[in-house]
């Protein structure tokens, strides 16, 4: 492409800015560019994925959530157009990404998907990334299961005296949805066969925690997602009286869970 040494000037300049919004404004033409230009046009521009990344990173820093969020949502949106731009540094991503999953402090929570929503597009367009790394896919998922946990402790009235009518749903857990999602599109991409021992294992290990319902009911609702999945009961056999003998349990949201 003719002036591409040029414009690979301009944006490794004003990635490097101090404001925030010009380094933003640089990194959506940058993506914008590299959503539509050949693979071939797009390799000369991986060496500017640490400033891109940057971005990302000082507005978390720098508690800036709109800048942050709006930095991801390029991230996300070219690793599902170009995921190859990605491919070699997704671990090193991951990492950088993992304090932003982590964090509870956000005004807005949801923007602690969006990092995970990354690894996830990631994942289901080149799950080699997965298969060939059980460590990390073991990781991504226990941040899925925390981000599950991460839900108001406080039952409400609601749950507790239930009317006539009542859905049983919590349009406040966002998390649990958003990781139930996580957790089905992660197994649709990767395959079973990997992906339900780690899950079982997990899944296992939350039930089994008695200090904190939420653990229990993040637990249940993964393993519940994961069903269809499954072609053969002996695959979740194990797992079967330990679900079952919630379907009593003195928390209703730990019954919902498991009666779904």
């Amino acid at each position: 492409m003719k002036y591409k040494d040029d414009l690979g000037g301009i944006f490794e300049r004003t990635l490097q800015f101090q404001n925030l919004d010009i380094k933003l404004a640089s990194l959506q033409a940058l993506s914008n560019y590299l959503s539509v230009a050949e693979r071939k046009d797009t390799k000369d521009f991986i060496k500017l994925l640490p400033l891109m990344t940057g971005v990302i990173t000082d507005a978390f820093t720098q508690e800036d959530e709109t800048v942050l969020e709006d930095a991801l949502v390029e991230f996300n949106e070219l690793a599902e157009i170009e995921p190859n731009f990605f491919r070699a540094d997704f671990k090193s991503l991951y990492t950088s990404f993992k304090p932003i999953i982590a964090y509870k402090d956000f005004a807005n929570n949801s923007i602690r998907h969006q990092p995970m929503e990354f690894v996830v597009t990631m994942i289901e367009r080149k799950p080699s990334l997965a298969k060939k790394d059980e460590a990390m896919i073991k990781d991504i998922l226990e941040s899925i299961f925390n981000l599950m946990i991460d839900i108001d402790e406080d039952i409400d009235n609601d749950w507790l005296c239930p009317k006539e009518g009542f859905a049983g749903e919590d349009e406040e857990e966002d998390n649990v949805n958003f990781g139930k999602q996580a957790v089905d599109r992660l197994v649709a991409g990767v395959g079973d066969q990997m992906m339900l021992p780690l899950i079982g294992t997990l899944v296992q290990n939350t039930i089994n925690n008695d200090s904190d319902w939420r653990y229990k009911h993040a637990g249940i609702m993964a393993f519940s997602q994961v069903g269809e999945y499954v072609d053969e009961i002996d695959k979740i056999k194990p797992m079967m009286p330990t679900v079952i003998q919630h379907l009593s349990h003195a928390n209703p949201k730990i019954r919902y869970a498991a009666l779904h």
